[in-house]
């Protein structure tokens, strides 16, 4: 394969005039003078024969061909800085890097004390970014994963067969309720669960848990009475109420002490794995590797959930 003829440079200063809009800023971010910029803006009309900026009044806008590189170049400038900072070893001990890491609340409630702790430790100078989950978890998991450096979400959220992936730890559902509540009795059968009403997590974010997949198979669809973009608040929003939750059981903890008692499913819901997701391009890298093998040791050592069944 032959790259058109452009210097990469460039590229950088295409970057910046497509976001800024105005040669003299792109200029100042990128270390040029309003004259080097004007002239590179010119040779970068020349290459792909389109003006890109077009003054309109006072100001200029993009031209069609912009809008569309701009909407390119934000990940391709990410891509490449990568690619162009690759090294052949990584030495935690003098490394100055940035991981991200993207995942839910619940496993940064279960995974984020013990990474944390893992990473400063063997790793000062590393800095970490423990972002939340966007909808492109679902809608394009492969695009989401070229802006972090790892995903933890569970198997079967979505079907990506040449993504690079690593178990990292199990978890079980546990359905409760207010302890004090009369309307839910011990145990459900399936009319009851699709009657119930239920305080679920990111209904409009995710696509419908590996729980309710398994549930839908039966003919199933829970009622959500209240929506949160939360695993780790779930259990204390049904207090006072007959609402009932379905939630991880590395989050439940002991039950009495929350005020709250189990109610038996009707079914044996699949198990929840949590799974670490890469990117293609991150196969090579060391540093990728080093933090990929940092977050298998720390799910080695969790211990196994301890759920108190009180009624």
């Amino acid at each position: 394969m032959e790259l058109p003829s452009l210097d990469l440079n460039l590229v950088v200063v295409l970057h910046a005039l497509l976001e800024e809009r105005n040669v003299t800023r792109a200029g100042e971010r990128v270390g040029l003078s309003q004259p080097g910029t004007s002239s590179a803006l010119a040779r970068l009309r020349r290459h792909f024969d389109d003006p890109l900026l077009e003054r309109v009044g006072t100001v200029y806008e993009l031209t069609p061909l912009a809008q569309a590189l701009q909407g390119q170049l934000g990940s391709t400038m990410e891509q490449l800085q990568r690619v162009l900072a690759a090294q052949p070893r990584f030495d935690p001990g003098t490394a100055e890097r940035r991981f991200t890491v993207a995942c839910s609340d619940s496993v940064l409630t279960v995974l984020g004390p013990g990474l944390v702790a893992a990473v400063t430790r063997a790793a000062p100078r590393v800095s970490l970014d423990l972002r939340s989950l966007d909808a492109r978890v679902v809608t394009d998991p492969l695009a989401l994963l070229r802006d972090v450096d790892v995903l933890v979400v569970p198997r079967g959220l979505f079907s990506l067969p040449d993504v690079p992936s690593v178990e990292l730890y199990r978890d079980r559902w546990v359905c409760a309720t207010w302890r004090g509540s009369t309307a839910v009795g011990d145990r459900l059968s399936l009319a009851d669960v699709g009657e119930a009403r239920w305080v679920m997590p990111f209904q409009e974010l995710l696509m419908a848990s590996p729980a309710d997949a398994a549930l839908a198979t039966l003919g199933v669809d829970r009622h959500c009475a209240v929506r949160v973009e939360s695993f780790s608040v779930l259990d204390r929003l049904v207090v006072g109420t007959d609402l009932l939750v379905l939630f991880h059981e590395r989050l439940a903890g002991d039950l009495t002490a929350r005020d709250l008692r189990v109610v038996e499913l009707p079914v044996q819901l699949p198990p929840i794995t949590e799974t670490a997701w890469s990117h293609p391009s991150r196969r090579l890298d060391p540093g990728h590797r080093w933090l990929l093998d940092l977050l298998t040791e720390v799910s080695a050592g969790l211990d196994q959930p301890t759920t108190s069944p009180s009624r």
